[in-house]
């Protein structure tokens, strides 16, 4: 029995081992660079694959060209609440899964690593990028972080879980990866800048 409690905690402590190395390549991306560009029909199968895997359906993809419109975006009051339940309930979902393999102590150690990374690395980032396009807004530089910030922590969630590339928050962490800021769905289309 020893062995198998041996190689039980082998296997958690590689899980979380893959946590502490997507905490180290956050700062390796290039956030937040390709904002305002045309989407790449990769950046926009992604998109429809991180929605789609929510159980979602949308009538389109819109890119968004400026951080101006990004801003009302953000701020619409027609933002789905349907993309944000679901996104909410497969977070409590992988939570659950991952706490059941690694412990709440370990999985929450492992992923404050993350949110330390991303939190440190991603306002400067934003506000980078929104600089070089005219843009001196804190508060939108730190709503564009924190989404980004979310993004990490949900897809290290997805990892600790044992989620592949095909899940929804990987998806959606591959649209943030691309150097873009998925908004989300605000009526019947996602709007990705």
């Amino acid at each position: 029995m020893p062995d198998v409690n041996a190689r039980a905690a082998r296997r958690r402590r590689g899980g979380l081992f893959k946590l502490t190395g997507f905490a180290d390549r956050i700062g390796s991306a290039s956030w937040f660079a390709a904002c305002g560009e045309a989407l790449t029909e990769g950046e926009i199968e992604d998109a429809r694959l991180w929605l789609a895997a929510l159980g979602l359906e949308v009538a389109s993809i819109e890119g968004v060209a400026t951080w101006e419109e990004a801003a009302r975006l953000a701020r619409s009051p027609e933002w789905s609440r349907a993309w944000w339940a679901r996104e909410d309930e497969e977070r409590q979902r992988l939570y659950e899964a991952a706490t059941a393999e690694f412990g709440e102590t370990a999985l929450l150690g492992a992923l404050s690593r993350v949110t330390d990374a991303a939190t440190r690395l991603l306002l400067g980032a934003a506000s980078v990028a929104a600089g070089r396009a005219g843009i001196a807004d804190p508060t939108l530089s730190r709503v564009a972080a924190g989404a980004a910030s979310q993004a990490c922590y949900q897809a290290a969630l997805a990892l600790a879980a044992g989620a592949d590339g095909g899940h929804a928050f990987a998806a959606k962490y591959r649209v943030f990866l691309a150097g873009r800021w998925p908004l989300g769905v605000v009526g019947a289309s996602a709007f990705v800048f």
